[in-house]
């Protein structure tokens, strides 16, 4: 699946399909490959690219926002509490 992602976003990984932007405003000779390594995140965060697509079925996915991320293990918290809670007034 492609995504349209701020570079801050980027992690090592991920499998780049296309730089938003001129080829001239990044430091590859080539669009598409696995960023696999620090040095090469750093390129790309100060280049003059502000977005990348990437593509999650050939390289690791965007993380789930904090908040939607604090959401989910709250709500996972709240279930295991209400489990305990039938297994005792059984």
């Amino acid at each position: 699946m492609r995504k349209r992602i701020p570079v801050s976003d980027l992690r090592i990984d991920m499998y780049i399909e296309e730089f938003c932007g001129s080829w001239m405003d990044h430091p590859f000779w080539r669009a598409k490959f696995v960023v696999d390594n620090e040095i090469d995140l750093q390129k790309i965060r100060n280049s003059g690219i502000s977005e990348v697509w990437i593509d999650a079925s050939k390289g690791l996915d965007v993380e789930p926002a904090a908040g939607a991320r604090k959401r989910h293990e709250e709500a996972g918290t709240q279930i295991d509490e209400r489990q305990r809670s039938c297994a005792l007034d059984v």
